[in-house]
């Protein structure tokens, strides 16, 4: 059984912190219809056609319950769920606000009906429609077909992003053929040239290194008002990315540096409109090594610091080894109910950073550049990622095995006296 098409009416009210929605879902399959919807909604009413269904609770969880609706029709499609729901709190990376002047809406997955509610990579197309107050401004993956309060949006995606707020304003600009949006927080417009400025920077090293971006896979960009309960450095959304103020704060007030290294805000998240979105990784884990490794490269040549990678890396290996003494399990064995950025993010970006030191910084993003040219578009496994790497380098025949599939950190080919 499997959900194809969401058509998902969301009206929402957030000076009352609720919403309630219509969920028409296009299923294939003739298996039973399973689906999970987080702990804070609470089922209205389950149809098909003109008949009403009944469903019953399969599995309570911390945070879903997983139903199955009972005697559909499997011969005809859709269902419709009705629900609704409080939404008052942060819930950190699948974000979930809405606060009386800020509504933010993140992944089907744990909170809207899904079939795989542990992953954030389910895809499907969705049409939405969004009622919210007059003069806010909403942004989403996707293109509007609707005015004012009310927008539709078709697109097929790995998860859904909805930032509606009266608070923003939007700034637009051309760059290397995208057409850029910068959203921020109308106390923040005095930084718009400069926030502008760096998000087209981290678009046109990644073009000219790796090639144009996919159109429709970037060029969005949110500075959301999210305050102090939103400072979690960002994420991506397919074809934006968003960050909330209190880190862009903090980067501007310290000079667009952290721990006294240079940082892009946008950087890191645009990198993603490459890999990650662009060459699709079926592994999350892969994509955010791959990413991590880029952006201290790139970071490195935006700046024109000398020996700033060394600086970034050797900031990494410490907090790499202080984490393994209490959680030394591989890479590819931690998820994102982990604590696993200093797996995926720090520990993965050193294995690039070991094969760099084997093969050399311009061969390595040279094959990066081939990979996003073969593959953008598609979707690769880490298996068939090493075979490319095993098949293009003369490394290790174990090397990434030795990386992502085992415990411990011991770099193969880095040492400081050879470093290229």
């Amino acid at each position: 059984m499997k959900i194809k098409h969401h058509d998902l009416t969301l009206k929402i009210e957030p000076e009352l912190g609720k919403l309630k929605a219509r969920d028409i879902l296009e299923v294939s399959g003739d298996g039973e219809l399973r689906f999970y919807l987080g702990n804070r909604f609470d089922i209205i009413s389950i149809k098909q056609g003109k008949k009403s269904l009944d469903w019953e609770v399969e599995e309570e969880g911390k945070l879903t319950t997983r139903y199955m609706v009972k005697d559909r029709d499997r011969k005809m499609s859709p269902v419709e769920i009705n629900w609704k729901g409080n939404l008052s709190s942060f819930q950190g990376y699948r974000v979930s606000i809405i606060r009386e002047d800020l509504v933010e809406l993140s992944g089907f997955c744990w909170w809207f009906p899904t079939i795989e509610p542990q992953s954030q990579f389910e895809s499907f197309t969705y049409d939405l429609k969004v009622d919210i107050p007059e003069n806010w401004t909403i942004v989403t993956p996707g293109e509007s077909m609707g005015e004012n309060s009310k927008y539709r949006y078709t697109r097929k995606i790995e998860d859904i992003f909805l930032c509606a707020s009266p608070l923003l304003e939007t700034y637009q600009k051309e760059c290397c053929g995208v057409n850029l949006e910068l959203h921020i927080p109308k106390d923040m417009i005095r930084f718009k040239e400069v926030l502008m400025d760096d998000f087209s920077s981290s678009i046109e090293l990644c073009t000219k290194l790796f090639g144009p971006l996919k159109k429709g896979n970037g060029g969005i960009g949110i500075v959301s008002p999210r305050g102090k309960d939103g400072a979690e450095w960002g994420f991506e959304r397919d074809g934006l990315w968003v960050v909330g103020d209190l880190f862009t704060k903090y980067l501007i007030d310290n000079d667009w540096e952290v721990m006294g290294l240079p940082k892009s805000l946008s950087l890191h998240e645009t990198i993603h409109g490459w890999f990650g979105i662009g060459v699709d990784f079926k592994e999350p884990w892969l994509a955010e090594a791959i990413t991590q490794y880029l952006e201290v490269i790139l970071t490195t040549m935006m700046y024109d610091k000398a020996d700033l990678d060394k600086k970034y890396f050797h900031s990494y290996r410490e907090r790499v080894e202080k984490h393994l003494a209490e959680d030394d399990r591989p890479i590819k064995e931690y998820t994102f109910l982990d604590n696993m950025y200093t797996h995926w993010y720090l520990k993965g970006s050193w294995a690039f950073r070991d094969m760099e030191a084997a093969i050399g910084r311009d061969r390595l993003l040279e094959l990066f550049s081939t990979i996003y040219s073969d593959h953008v578009g598609k979707t690769i496994t880490y298996e068939q990622f090493k075979e490319i790497i095993e098949r293009n380098l003369d490394i290790e025949p174990d090397f990434l095995t030795h990386w992502f599939e085992r415990k411990g950190f011991t770099p193969i080919y880095w040492k400081p006296d050879n470093f290229r």
